[in-house]
């Protein structure tokens, strides 16, 4: 049985093993190329962090690092999204667990109302 999300290095894992081959991936990869994920990962952390723990941590805008991306489409949500769940789940079970893959479901589908994608639903 796996654990729960329960500690910041527990985000900590999860952010590292979502960004670890991101540069390889098919569908997302050019939009983390130019971007320095030493100095985004601990960005990320704080964001996570204050999503599941509500710690406050993370100052910053997300979608305001988003909007500008050029040829973001729904397809890299979903294929973020899809990313980001598996990591969660090959890591982690329980409500946090939940609560964190259920926000980021929010945030993909909010950011795609957001840049004008029309048709969009959120993932069971």
């Amino acid at each position: 049985m796996l654990p729960d999300i329960q500690t910041r290095n527990d985000i900590q894992q999860i952010v590292d093993a979502f960004y670890g081959d991101i540069h390889d991936d098919d569908v997302l990869g050019r939009f983390f190329a130019a971007l320095d994920l030493e100095a985004h990962r601990p960005r990320m952390v704080a964001f996570w962090s204050s999503v599941v723990f509500q710690t406050g941590t993370y100052r910053g805008r997300p979608f305001d690092a988003h909007v500008s991306l050029p040829g973001l489409e729904p397809v890299h949500f979903q294929r973020w999204l899809e990313r980001f769940v598996r990591v969660v789940d090959q890591n982690f079970a329980g409500d946090a667990a939940e609560r964190i893959k259920q926000r980021a479901n929010q945030i993909a589908l909010i950011f795609q109302i957001k840049l004008g994608f029309t048709g969009v639903v959120a993932q069971g």
